[in-house]
């Protein structure tokens, strides 16, 4: 690129995105925005139609902190993008999802050698934690249970503020366990040395489990695992530097996470407005209408890669793959294949969660739920992390 017309500085980037520049720096830190050098030039410079882009992307901005020079950026060695591959630890994460479990996608994380730990939980917690869920009302989300289940973790855990690492793993393998006891049953009953996708399958749908059906779910959770220095994330590490005990630190990442804007609560909107459309021919009047009312279209594009999201297309596939409810599957595929040819945008991996929830009919919220059990081993990751610079 040798006009300079076809690129932008940090100064004039930022008065094209209405931010300051240190933001620019933060963006770019990221990875949502890549920097340019050109010959016998030592300064940065930005695709001036990339930037364009970036700002036309609603809600981007609101994802990034104003004023969070990038030189504050906390070096993580947990998770990166590096040239549109997410990197567990320097794995490619998509390979995981197709080879190995959650557990031991969670041990990875949490840098610990060796085969993934099985966590049972006492059956005095079970009674606990089902006694408090009976408080709950019957509408109750599943995040709303993930939330109070935390809280009654912490409040049980004489050692929670213990911050060494072994001590917050040791807390960290029961989290996920417990989140899915938490949640009501709605098909067959989990049994003892089960994986955690294995357990997670009948608390979210009445639909028989199938091995290929458990792969889907359990790829899901791989691939949100982690996704770097992304909003939530920063939560728990802003929690954790302020040395809160893990399940706090998690329960900041759980409130971020909720967001309609990104994560758990992106698939909650995708499952919802998947839901309203009856057939494949219906896609097209079904989302004229949304749109008519002003209802954002979630589920489309991703800033921090340059092309598709590859967790997106791997979970798709899988997900088309495996034995379904084919009239759903051809409303996923129509609807992605209308959004793509009119706005020119790929589905991202909220909107692969939401449309594994409709297509195996779970229930409301089933999304936010496989989202914050996944993630919880990335929150983790990054609050050891944290609590190991102080």
């Amino acid at each position: 690129m040798s006009d300079h017309t076809e690129v932008l500085s940090i100064a004039e980037a930022a008065d094209v995105l209405g931010v300051k520049p240190s933001t620019v720096y933060a963006y770019i830190s990221r990875g949502l925005l890549n920097r340019r050098r050109l010959p016998r030039d030592r300064r940065s410079w930005l695709s001036r139609s990339e930037v364009e882009g970036f700002g036309q992307r609603k809600g981007t901005r609101t994802l990034i902190r104003e004023n969070e020079p990038a030189e504050q950026e906390a070096a993580s060695s947990v998770a990166r993008i590096d040239d549109d591959t997410l990197l567990y630890r320097d794995r490619d994460a998509v390979e995981l999802a197709r080879t190995s479990s959650y557990e031991e996608v969670a041990e990875l994380l949490w840098g610990q050698p060796g085969p993934a730990r099985a966590a049972e939980l006492d059956p005095e917690l079970v009674t606990a934690i089902h006694r408090l869920q009976n408080t709950m009302p019957p509408t109750s989300l599943p995040l709303d249970r993930l939330k109070v289940t935390a809280m009654l973790l912490g409040a049980r855990d004489s050692f929670r503020y213990d911050l060494t690492a072994p001590s917050v793993l040791s807390a960290a393998r029961t989290l996920a366990p417990a989140f899915v006891a938490s949640l009501p049953q709605q098909g067959a009953p989990d049994a003892p040395g089960q994986s955690i996708a294995d357990r997670l399958w009948g608390r979210l749908t009445a639909e028989p489990a199938t091995p290929e059906a458990i792969g889907v779910l359990s790829a899901a959770l791989v691939l949100l695992a982690d996704h770097g220095l992304g909003p939530s994330t920063h939560a728990v590490r802003d929690a954790a530097a302020t040395a809160a005990d893990p399940y706090s630190a998690v329960l900041a990442g759980m409130s971020v996470a909720s967001g309609l804007l990104l994560g758990g609560g992106s698939s909650l909107a995708v499952q919802a407005w998947l839901g309203d459309i009856t057939s494949p021919d219906s896609v097209s009047r079904v989302l004229e209408q949304r749109l008519l009312r002003g209802d954002r279209l979630s589920g489309f594009g991703q800033p921090r890669y340059r092309g598709a999201d590859p967790r997106a297309a791997a979970l798709l596939e899988m997900l088309a793959a495996a034995p379904a409810d084919r009239e759903r599957l051809a409303i996923v595929e129509a609807a992605t294949e209308l959004v793509r040819r009119r706005r020119n945008l790929e589905p991202n991996v909220e909107f692969a969660l939401g449309a594994l929830c409709f297509v195996h009919g779970m229930t409301e919220g089933a999304g936010e739920a496989v989202f914050v059990i996944a993630r919880t081993a990335g929150w983790i990751a990054h609050a050891v992390e944290t609590y190991a610079v102080q």
